[in-house]
């Protein structure tokens, strides 16, 4: 099967999760209409009701996915944030991402930011969610997190962080449109 023709498939009203691709143009051109993807969306709820501040913070997005890394670069934007976004090939990456205020690790690699990559003061959200090879059903986020969490003023744990926020935002959306499509908002 086609995964790219079964996903143009969903009307853009009911993608939810931001599958298609008419829903993440909504994204990029900062149109409120559409739903961007859960899990940025977890991030930003996240944020929000920590009360971080995001006007004028430089916050570093780590992962370029369409599913996570670029559609958050473009919420934290709409919110004024001053955005970075890298890589597990970034050169000097340590370095960038310590000196951002708000550290978003989405890269897909287990305990990949280290101490060295955080100051104290930051805020850092970790999306990654990785199992143990060597003892499965033991998960690990993109953050050392005993490594980082001493150091860092707030952070997330794996599991148990970006995880059930992002299933409220999805549970979320899928009422809001269906809300929409009957028109009762």
């Amino acid at each position: 099967m086609d995964e790219k023709k079964i996903r143009e498939l969903i009307p853009v009203e009911k993608d939810v999760d931001c599958m298609t691709l008419g829903s993440a143009a909504k994204i990029f051109i900062d149109d409120l209409t559409g739903f961007p993807p859960c899990t940025p969306t977890a991030c930003m709820d996240i944020l929000k009701f920590y009360d971080i501040p995001l006007q004028g913070k430089k916050a570093v997005v780590l992962g370029r996915s369409m599913v996570v890394g670029k559609p958050l670069a473009m919420l934290l934007l709409r919110e004024n944030a001053t955005v970075t976004i890298c890589h597990s090939k970034t050169e000097n990456l340590p370095a960038i991402c310590a000196d951002a205020d708000i550290l978003i690790a989405a890269v897909g690699r287990a305990k990949m930011v280290k101490a060295d990559f955080v100051k104290p003061g930051q805020v850092v959200i970790d999306v990654g969610i990785n199992e143990d090879l060597d003892n499965p059903g033991k998960y690990f986020g993109d953050v050392d997190f005993d490594e980082v969490e001493p150091i860092v003023a707030k952070i997330t744990p794996v599991p148990g962080g970006v995880g059930p926020a992002t299933t409220v935002v999805l549970c979320k959306q899928t009422i809001t449109a269906c809300e929409m499509q009957n028109g009762l908002i």
